[in-house]
């Protein structure tokens, strides 16, 4: 079905939201860090596009110390971390 030329689309549009891991908050997208889990291991997503389960986190300091403690974000990814993935993610950790 073709659309008419005066229909517009509505300018306040759908506003992806997700659920920080650690904080429980509900936040745009876009103002979350998401870690995936993939063929490769676990990493941080910059784009949020990457293929693979997902898990997200604020991009705060006290959140990434809460996801990273115990095996919280293992759970949610269902996944072991291995070592060098975990140095990877407290690295990012420190450049917020």
């Amino acid at each position: 079905m073709k659309r008419s030329s005066n229909t517009r689309r509505s300018s306040t549009g759908h506003v992806p939201e997700r659920t920080c891991i650690a904080c429980r908050q509900v936040k745009n997208k876009r103002e979350l860090v998401r870690v995936v889990r993939n063929q490769d291991g676990v990493m941080v997503d910059e784009t949020g596009k990457m293929s693979g389960r997902g898990a997200y986190l604020c991009k705060v300091k006290k959140c990434w110390e809460d996801g990273l403690k115990g095996n919280r974000l293992e759970h949610v990814l269902r996944t072991a971390i291995s070592q060098e993935d975990r140095n990877k993610l407290v690295e990012y950790q420190a450049s917020l």
